[in-house]
């Protein structure tokens, strides 16, 4: 193919160009020459244009955008118009769902996903108690602060040796239960009623007793003891039932009968070998100390809500096999310890300390500090065998005014923020009280109770 750029190289124009510049360069000038001693002047370098070179010349000159036609006849023009156009109407949909979404998510906030946190202070007074105070088993009737009662039992043994002979003589006993099923009307059985056994031994009681009537198909029973009618170790026996011989051939023989609680022991007769009292004295001592030790460790763990634990009047109570071991029928000594602990119901002998508060209204209170309060019973007044006791009730703890949270709750479902002060300063029984909101922007609690947190805080001292 033919070069089309080589008739330019051979223009005219070119040629009287070309002619020009060789014609300059041949032309000499006065200062060109110079003296051998005259200072050299400075060289004036003619400074060359570097000439288009017309071969890197574009043929077609560019174009604008905008006179470009697409080969469909159509102007580009419209066709960067319709797509600027595009792109904005999405921009605006997109806009229009961010505040929609927006909308929503302010709108859940405010009336679905609402809520409210009430911060309580409520009033309180910190004193100082020395007191006896009055207590009394819940349920008995008795005046007094009521209290119930938690148990733990323990059993522990120790081998002793026989280092005694003895002649003994001993009668076996035993608990039995006696019952009455033959009609609604108690029944009094004189000292020395006998029970025969199954074996055919005879036992007798050693005072009378009067045995409960039944309560329709529920036999009336009353718990005794009873003895065997002669000495021996025959009279030993493991649990068994027992007949009243007096009560045969009539109707009452067997409709009254007795079951025995446990095993009947402790009857001897001869020479028997058996433990020296002072071995059984130092085994009593030395397993009281670890049983008691034990009890009151277990009793200090018993909690219950809205009961306040007296653990300072714990009462232990033995029981042994002693009298066993004196009639030589058994070497092992065993002991049983168990431990009673009162539990105070916290409202009432939170009132009963607010006695000590001068001008106390008598409203609901609750102890605060308990944990500070000593409590000091009688020796000789045992929790299981009274319905009331008299203990000495020291300490510093604090009285706390009680707040039922559900009529708070109640009392400002739906109402505006600005009411929340002047109702929370008619309640005699809170001293100060801050609220919360989610989001911040409510002015209003929620209608619904389930909404609103209430939270008590108290200062430490």
């Amino acid at each position: 193919m033919q070069d089309i750029r080589k008739p330019y190289s051979r223009s005219r124009s070119n040629r009287e160009l070309n002619n020009k510049v060789t014609e300059f360069e041949k032309h000499s000038y006065p200062r060109d020459t110079f003296e051998e001693d005259a200072e050299p002047a400075p060289i004036s370098i003619p400074i060359k244009r570097s000439r288009r070179d017309i071969h890197s010349m574009e043929m077609y000159p560019r174009r604008r955008a905008d006179d470009l036609e697409r080969r469909d006849g159509s102007d580009r023009r419209d066709t960067i118009t319709g797509a600027r156009r595009r792109k904005g109407s999405a921009g605006t949909w997109i806009f229009i769902l961010v505040v929609v979404a927006l909308a929503v998510a302010a709108y859940l906030l405010t009336y679905v996903f609402n809520s409210s946190t009430i911060t309580i202070v409520p009033k309180y007074q910190d004193i100082d108690v020395n007191k006896t105070i009055t207590f009394s088993k819940e349920g008995s009737g008795v005046e007094g602060v009521s209290f119930i009662v938690a148990t733990s039992s323990i059993t522990k043994s120790k081998a002793l040796p026989l280092s005694e002979t003895k002649q003994v003589q001993a009668k076996a006993q035993g608990k039995v239960i006696i019952y009455n099923n033959y009609d609604t009307n108690p029944q009094r059985l004189i000292k020395n009623t006998r029970f025969e056994s199954s074996s055919g031994k005879i036992y007798r009681i050693n005072e009378s007793v009067t045995v409960p009537g039944k309560t329709g198909s529920t036999p009336g029973s009353l718990e005794v003891t009873i003895y065997a009618d002669s000495y021996g170790a025959d009279y030993n026996s493991a649990p068994t039932d027992f007949t009243i011989p007096g009560f045969k051939g009539g109707p009452m023989y067997s409709a009254f009968f007795a079951r025995s609680d446990g095993p009947i022991s402790g009857g001897a007769s001869g020479n028997v070998s058996l433990a020296s009292l002072s071995d059984i004295n130092a085994a009593k001592d030395a397993l009281a100390l670890e049983l008691i030790a034990k009890v009151k460790d277990d009793l200090s763990g018993v909690k219950k809500d809205g009961y306040v634990g007296m653990y300072g009047a714990i009462d232990v109570i033995y029981e042994d096999n002693e009298a066993a071991l004196l009639a030589g029928n058994t070497s092992t000594y065993e002991v049983t310890a168990t431990g009673y602990l009162m539990l105070a119901n916290n409202n009432e002998l939170a009132k009963n300390l607010a006695q000590e508060i001068r001008d106390y209204p008598g409203d609901m209170v609750r102890l605060g500090y308990e944990d500070t309060l000593t409590f000091t019973r009688k020796d000789t007044d045992h929790i299981n065998a009274n319905d009331s006791l008299s203990i000495l009730v020291e300490g510093k703890p604090r009285i706390i005014w009680v707040i039922n949270q559900d009529d708070i709750k109640t009392l400002l479902a739906g109402k505006n923020r600005s009411e929340f002060e002047p109702l929370m300063k008619s309640n005699k029984s809170i001293e100060g009280a801050e609220i919360g909101f989610s989001p911040l922007w409510l002015t209003k609690f929620p209608a619904d109770t389930s909404k609103i947190g209430v939270v008590e805080s108290l200062p430490k001292r």
